[in-house]
């Protein structure tokens, strides 16, 4: 079976992404519902860092 986890990025109230993350449930084993949260956040994390670029310069 497969943990699917429904995502959407958000920004200014605008849906600007939205994704399925997919998780094993072999992979999960058995870990307590907190370290299957954990694992959901970090698989989050990793898609938010794969999708979002933030640019900046100091400007006078």
């Amino acid at each position: 079976m497969i943990l699917r986890i429904q995502i959407q990025l958000t920004i200014d109230g605008e849906m600007n992404k939205s994704d399925v993350l997919e998780i094993a449930e072999h992979k999960l084993g058995d870990m307590t519902d907190e370290e299957i949260e954990q694992a959901i956040e970090v698989k989050i994390r990793t898609w938010v860092d794969q999708m979002v670029q933030v640019e900046w310069e100091v400007i006078e």
